[in-house]
């Protein structure tokens, strides 16, 4: 939607600034619900069922067919998969079947190998470190309608990770521990303009002096509202990702050591992680205003990916979320109710 062009727009009738986030919480309805994927050491997929307003830890693991090698779930509703070298999606997935039909192959040229999904955009990185990106992609055609090839950041040979955002905001993690963001990326223009390098967390404490070297961050995810990120010593950090990512925009999450995150969609609070351990766990808030990991069954994954599962034949198919929002975004929406 060109709507999400800038970071901030303005309201036509009530003339609040709303940051692209909440504008697109605003226009969700009810005929969709979180989903998270995780794929096991064995490299088999699983959803996790049961997930509802104040569950969202959800209740068991379901295992689905196949192998996979890595997946990612988009905030459009589709769980993208890489099997094999192939690009592949899971038909049939809504929220009343959740681990949908079957695996179909995506038309490509290239061997896959990672996949990173948001809302309109899907971007695949090769087995030769270049990037592709889906294009045609839209309420029309959720799986888009062709590709067209990205350059990589200056003075990188590869990419490591990819993070794309509820807002649909691209970043990279390259081989040589930079982070950028790809700038001007649009419904209307999926590859965006340019490459923006962004600061990554420094060690000492809480990140707020800065001191110490930059860590090697071995993993990117991003949110609802925060672009998270794993160091090589499984410290968790996450930084919001509006407006300008400093050094000290970084703040390191207490408790569990991680090797994985994947942040929720809808929450800017609530995370999956993995740890050094092949233990699954969810950062949520059992008791009020206290944040802690819980670890998830005793399944051994490696991998865990959140999004949104929708219910397209609903008279009203624009994405929605059927749970509660944080509390942030509750004392959000009373501070802009106030200065209306």
């Amino acid at each position: 939607l060109e709507l999400f062009k800038s970071s901030q727009i303005i309201t036509k009738n009530k003339n609040i600034v709303l940051t692209r986030i909440q504008l697109l919480i605003q226009i969700m309805t009810q005929n969709a619900k979180e989903s998270v994927w995780a794929i096991s050491k064995s490299n088999i997929p699983f959803f996790r069922s049961g997930i509802s307003p104040g569950k969202e830890e959800g209740t068991k693991w379901v295992q689905v067919d196949g192998i996979i090698d890595q997946l990612s779930v988009s905030r459009s509703g589709t769980v993208w998969a890489i099997m094999h070298d192939k690009l592949v999606y899971r038909a049939g997935v809504t929220p009343n079947k959740e681990e949908g039909t079957a695996w179909t192959t995506l038309t490509h040229n290239f061997s896959a190998a990672h996949v990173g999904a948001g809302g309109n955009c899907l971007w695949v990185c090769d087995a030769e470190g270049n990037l592709n990106v889906r294009t045609g992609m839209g309420k029309s055609s959720r799986l888009g309608s062709g590709w067209t090839t990205v350059p990589t950041p200056s003075n990188a040979t590869g990419i490591t990770d990819i993070a794309i955002t509820a807002a649909d905001d691209v970043f990279v993690l390259t081989d040589n521990n930079h982070l950028y963001k790809r700038e001007g990326v649009t419904a209307s223009c999926p590859e965006g303009v340019a490459w923006t390098k962004v600061a990554l967390p420094k060690t000492g404490g809480s990140g707020f002096l800065g001191l110490g070297a930059a860590p090697a961050v071995i993993q990117i995810a991003g949110g609802y509202q925060h672009l998270w990120a794993v160091t090589e010593s499984q410290e968790v950090w996450r930084t919001p990702f509006e407006g300008i990512i400093q050094e000290r925009s970084w703040d390191r999450i207490p408790g569990q050591k991680m090797a994985f995150v994947c942040p929720s969609m809808c929450d800017s609070e609530i995370t999956w992680g993995v740890n050094n351990r092949d233990q699954i766990f969810v950062r949520t808030s059992p008791h009020t205003g206290r944040y802690e990991w819980l670890r998830q069954g005793t399944i051994m994954f490696r991998m865990v990916s959140v999004g949104v599962v929708m219910d397209y034949s609903a008279q009203d198919s624009r994405p929605g979320l059927s749970r509660s929002h944080s509390q942030n975004w509750d004392s959000a929406a009373q501070q802009q109710s106030s200065q209306r």
